[in-house]
């Protein structure tokens, strides 16, 4: 499945068009474990489950570097609802194949004991390119995320957005940490995910740039001295995709579920609106500040060290205050705008923050409550399984709401870009 009827590829700087979105229009990818029902361990599944996906016709299920991942992804969307309703059948379909070809699907950030270096690499030119490029490194990435695209309407306006919301990543870091453990150890952090994946080149925190000419000069430098092969050699956790219209947020774990996934992209689609409203509102806004882009790097440790318990820095003067409160700040100030949008019922599960257990938590909790690592790849599992399950959800057992939800209409082709 694709947002683009073509991505134009490798473009250079002189001709790296974005191609702009007149609506907040959504796409989202969710990256899935694919685990061995007998151990509990990842297994290398992907190739003969994508085969068994293009036999059933099952769309929008596409290989990721390891072939014990598989990634989820949407066509283009006018709300959360429309995400909701291509996730839930695919993932739903591609659970039952697994299942006869004994395998499960999981959500998580990281697997909790699997070796990484008894990983297989999934058969493609750019992940072997990578992988020899990277050496060890690639086997650091064997982490699963939330990615979401949210349109906007220009490059000029996608630089302003992230200039205005990187200092928000910590905050949904925090919401989404799910991986505290790697390799059977336990890390001490929230998210190992973030952390493993800072060591790659390209990734973390973006540059900072005060227009999209700047950035057009940064990719061109790049791929004049072959640093970059491509957009998607750009790992950044919010990043342009001009080829799509859209800004990307990568910052994210996978879940521990799919009700917090769509949770936490109705609000990534509410903090873009607000950040181009403000922008038309004041101009100016969009150069940014760059203190808060400096304070960010210490907030995303703080979040991926400790999650909604850290004490973050608030202001550049160093005034610090608990995460929780303003990430509750967050969502308060957002609601008005998923509800203008008919995508608030989908923020049910981040509504109190004071009852939250995020996947980091309950994975720890369980292990310190069994000490069986089964056991935990069994909650995850089964979680997966209860929320696809249509009994349950229309008894109201999960948090995902139920077809006819405002706004699930859907359109198809690229974000932003009508379809040929």
């Amino acid at each position: 499945m694709k947002y683009a009827g073509k991505s134009p590829g490798t473009p250079k700087a002189d001709d790296l068009a974005f191609h702009a979105s007149d609506e907040p229009t959504l796409g989202a990818e969710l990256e899935v474990q694919i685990v061995d029902r007998e151990t509990g361990d990842l297994a290398p599944g992907a190739v003969q489950l994508l085969k068994l996906c293009e036999e059933e016709s099952i769309s929008g299920v596409t290989a990721e570097l390891m072939q014990s991942q598989l990634e989820f992804k949407t066509d283009i969307c006018r709300s959360v609802a429309g995400v909701r309703d291509q996730w839930l059948p695919a993932l739903r379909r591609v659970r039952n194949l697994a299942e006869s070809q004994g395998y499960d699907l999981a959500l998580g950030g990281t697997h909790p004991f699997h070796r990484t270096t008894t990983s297989a690499i999934f058969p493609s030119e750019r992940y072997e390119r990578a992988r020899d490029q990277q050496a060890w490194l690639i086997y650091q990435r064997v982490v699963f995320g939330l990615h979401v695209h949210v349109g906007v309407p220009s490059g000029d306006m996608a630089i302003g957005v992230i200039n205005v919301l990187v200092q928000y990543l910590p905050h949904l870091l925090a919401l989404s940490a799910n991986s505290p453990f790697w390799q059977g150890l336990d890390t001490g952090l929230a998210s190992c995910r973030e952390v493993l994946y800072g060591l790659v080149p390209h990734a973390g925190l973006p540059h900072f740039f005060s227009k999209w000419k700047d950035f057009r000069n940064y990719y061109q430098v790049m791929r004049d001295c072959k640093a970059l092969h491509s957009f998607k050699d750009i790992y950044w956790d919010i990043r342009p995709r001009p080829d799509f219209g859209t800004i990307e947020f990568r910052i994210c774990d996978t879940p521990p579920t799919v009700a917090q996934a769509l949770a936490l992209v109705a609000l990534i689609r509410a903090l873009v609106i607000l950040a181009v409203r403000l922008l038309e509102e004041r101009p100016q806004v969009r150069r940014g500040d760059l203190r808060k882009h400096w304070i960010t790097r210490e907030n995303k440790w703080l979040a991926s060290r400790y999650g909604l318990a850290a004490t973050f820095i608030r202001t550049p003067g160093g005034k610090r205050g608990p995460l929780v409160r303003a990430v509750e700040e967050m969502i308060h100030r957002l609601e008005p705008i998923a509800h203008e949008y008919g995508d608030d019922p989908f923020l049910t599960p981040l509504r109190s923050l004071d009852h939250f257990e995020s996947g980091a938590q309950r994975q720890r909790r369980l292990f310190r409550e069994k000490g069986d690592w089964k056991v935990l790849i069994g909650d995850m599992t089964e979680r997966l399984k209860e929320e696809l399950n249509p009994s349950r959800r229309a008894a109201g057992t999960t948090h995902v709401p139920s077809p006819g939800t405002p706004g699930e209409d859907q359109v198809t082709g690229t974000l932003g870009v009508p379809s040929p």
